[in-house]
């Protein structure tokens, strides 16, 4: 049984990436003093919508993932999947890796492209034509079909201050070069900004999109067209979670982080890290790998955007070990541009679109190992370093010291460590502009009780000029979204912090369905003398609690379980907090 289990549970994982979420709770959310530009809204890696064909008979979406129709294709191939794993953890891999070919074959072969970088097929991108852009067309002519799916609740938040002609979504072919899609992006803001009369626009990025937009920046940042840009998660310098995919060293997910990111992304408040025990760690990590190796990546070497997801080390390996430079030389130029020009001096970019009057405003996870276990700090798919440029210690160690400053503040007054002491953001890209959010997952600012309003207020306005500006966002917070079950902070500190009168830390249940039981709470390892406490949805609870004197970090762990759910097991989540 506990094998079957496993099997049906590895077959889940291996899609759960691409699952549903849930409505975030909208009810709560500000308006604004809205600035007046239109916004741009430019998505993730994985949203952006391809046609095949548009136009003719053979008109087809080919790439936007559909869950329904996504699911209804998994089940009709599940008896098979599952066979075929069965066979692979018996050793015999061949099964499961045709099955797996069979199931994704007019998926690949669909977006598949040239050896010079170009799309096998007629390709485009939906929407193609600013008059189709905006969220108001697409949902009054296509009932919303196309709105990004994974962020699309923020779309709705944006919604409640800017009316929907003034959204547009920005899609472009996630499959080319970043220097290629920059281009098609300046196209796209002439447009809107010719559509709709405006002098400026905003921009909100995800991911992919943060990306292409710190490449924007880069190449034309100083041309007057942006005022304020926000990037969630941006992968500005790539992730080492292709790296080690590509890479001949085998990966190790950290199982607990993998279940924890798939109840995220499956918009749950359902805790399903005790199913770590029921999963077979060795084939998990051997079957990712053999699937990508073995299916994905004859394709996938053939897109820009693949390398440039590689920091310039790891680019500069293997390129020479996959790319021809005489078939693949159109690949090349552009990857070689994309790092040795623009990774390699994007901070000195970013700050001349600064000076140049764009307000820049950049939001990472951190806390969080790398995916495939490589014990980085990451938000699970990007390290903490490639988003942010700040200096972070291995994933599960700090700083013994403060490190060295190598460039960005050297303002003494200022604090840029982390309450953890993992990451100084003194050298970041951007040192007086990036947020960093302890625990929060990949793209999943959309629920985030601190991350929501913060963005919005970020693009909407120009009321937050910098990490200093307003305490209710601090450089350093924490992640609240439902699943985190529980955030604490002293009654008398912006969040994250303490002083010495500090007597009395506040405890909120960010469930939006359960009661919380908490049942212990810890200062530094000794623990509080609290009994237990029930705490209702979206209530709070305080708490006696007098920091150490020294002066040094806090670390405070609440242990909760929640009640009425599925699986009440016992959590705990701990929260550093740093003198003010």
């Amino acid at each position: 049984m506990k094998r079957v289990i496993s099997i049906i549970l590895c077959t889940v994982l291996v899609f759960c990436t691409v699952a549903p979420c849930v409505t975030a709770n909208q009810e709560n959310i500000p308006s604004f003093d809205w600035d007046g530009n239109p916004i741009i809204f430019i998505q993730g890696y994985s949203g952006p919508i391809l046609i095949r064909d548009r136009g003719l008979e053979t008109e087809e979406q080919i790439w936007g993932i559909n869950a329904k129709d996504l699911i209804k294709k998994l089940a009709s191939n599940l008896p098979g999947l599952i066979s075929g794993l069965a066979k692979y953890h018996n050793g015999d891999t061949e099964p499961f890796v045709e099955k797996f070919r069979e199931f994704s074959a007019e998926l690949v072969d669909d977006i598949s492209m040239m050896p010079d970088g170009s799309s096998k097929y007629n390709v485009v991108s939906y929407p193609t034509y600013v008059e189709e852009a905006s969220v108001k067309y697409i949902n009054e002519e296509k009932d919303g079909d196309y709105l990004p799916m994974t962020e699309g609740e923020l779309i709705e938040a944006m919604a409640q201050t800017v009316p929907e002609d003034k959204i547009f979504i920005f899609n472009t072919d996630w499959r080319r070069s970043q220097i290629v899609n920059c281009e098609h992006l300046d196209e796209f803001i002439d447009s809107v900004l010719k559509y709709t009369g405006a002098k400026q626009v905003d921009i909100y990025a995800l991911s992919h999109g943060g990306q292409l937009t710190a490449t924007y920046l880069y190449y034309h940042g100083t041309n007057g067209k942006i005022d304020n840009v926000v990037m969630n998660s941006p992968a500005v310098r790539g992730t080492s979670l292709l790296m080690e995919l590509l890479g001949d060293k085998p990966i190790n997910f950290n199982l607990k982080e993998l279940l924890h990111f798939g109840g995220v992304m499956l918009g749950t408040e359902l805790d399903i890290r005790w199913a770590t025990e029921l999963l077979p760690a060795e084939f998990l990590n051997s079957l990712v790998k053999t699937v990508f190796n073995e299916v994905l990546l004859p394709h996938a070497i053939y897109f820009g955007s693949a390398w440039d997801f590689m920091d310039i080390e790891t680019y500069t390996a293997l390129r020479d070990v996959y790319l021809d430079p005489i078939e693949n030389a159109a690949i090349i130029e552009r990857a070689d541009k994309m790092h040795f020009d623009c990774m390699a001096n994007i901070d000195k970019g970013l700050k001349a679109a600064q000076a140049a009057g764009v307000n820049i405003s950049i939001i990472a996870g951190y806390g969080t190992q790398m995916g495939t276990g490589k014990m980085v700090d990451s938000d699970y798919i990007i390290d903490t370093v490639s988003t942010t440029g700040a200096a972070a210690a291995p994933y599960g160690t700090t700083f013994a010291q403060k490190p060295k400053i190598y460039g960005g503040c050297t303002n003494e007054a200022h604090n840029h460590m982390s309450p953890t002491q993992a990451v100084d953001a003194s050298g970041a890209y951007l040192p007086e502009n990036t947020w960093f959010v302890y625990g929060l997952c990949h793209t999943q600012a959309k629920w985030d009780k601190y991350v929501l309003p913060l963005i919005l207020e970020l693009l909407l306005t120009d009321n937050i000029k910098d990490v200093h500006t307003d305490e209710r966002y601090p450089q350093f917070d924490l992640s609240q979204c439902p699943l985190d079950g529980v955030y604490a902070k002293f009654t008398d500190s912006p969040s994250g912090t303490f002083t010495q009168d500090s007597t009395t830390l506040l405890i909120r249940n960010l469930s939006d369905n359960h009661k919380l039981t908490i049942t212990a709470v810890t200062l530094n390892g000794e623990p509080l003398r609290t009994g237990e406490i029930i705490i209702d949805s979206g209530e709070e609870a305080t708490v006696p609690c007098i920091p150490a004197s020294d002066g040094k970090p806090q670390e405070i762990t609440i242990t909760f379980q929640r009640r009425g759910g599925f699986l009440s097991n016992e959590y705990s989540r701990t929260i550093y907090f740093s003198a003010a």
